[in-house]
């Protein structure tokens, strides 16, 4: 049997973090779904790249509880998508999600990494992953705000988002 090496409020914080990750995997499929329905093809693209990114995440989150000694319990999660109706909508939610959870691995950071160097140095992945995913974000969100009278905005950020699909 493994020996545990991370305490307990440690082991929380990541059991949140995961939350997050299949969370923000959802919310993902979600707004690709939506963007689907609205006609925004680029859009779906990308937020189905993004979901599947998501999903790296949470395994990478796994890989590292295990190496510890660690089996996480897993979340039940719920997405509510009836609250989008743009593309604009989709950006905001995607941004503030991603802004929310950047906040959370700095917290999580700053209280864990005296502890635990090795939590400091894995951190450092998803502190730079959501530093550019936050300002990707804020970015199409000034594009929206800078071009308010252009009537095709949306059909640029849309193509935009389908260059940027993998």
């Amino acid at each position: 049997m493994k020996r545990i090496l991370i305490n307990d409020g440690c082991i929380k914080k990541f059991e949140t973090a995961i939350e997050f990750e299949l969370s923000h995997f959802y919310m993902y499929k979600s707004l690709a779904n939506k963007m689907q329905e609205l006609g925004y093809f680029g859009a779906k693209d990308y937020y189905l790249t993004e979901s599947a990114e998501e999903e790296t995440h949470y395994q990478k989150h796994i890989d590292f509880l295990n190496d510890v000694g660690v089996l996480p319990k897993l979340p039940s999660i719920t997405v509510d998508s009836n609250v989008i109706q743009s593309l604009k909508d989709s950006v905001i939610i995607a941004y503030e999600n991603e802004l929310d959870l950047l906040k959370y691995y700095r917290d999580m950071y700053r209280e864990e990494a005296m502890e635990y160097p090795e939590i400091a140095s894995y951190l450092n992945f998803f502190l730079d992953t959501q530093r550019e995913a936050v300002g990707f974000y804020g970015d199409i969100l000034s594009m929206f705000d800078i071009e308010a009278s252009n009537p095709n905005i949306n059909m640029v950020i849309d193509h935009k988002f389908k260059k940027l699909a993998k």
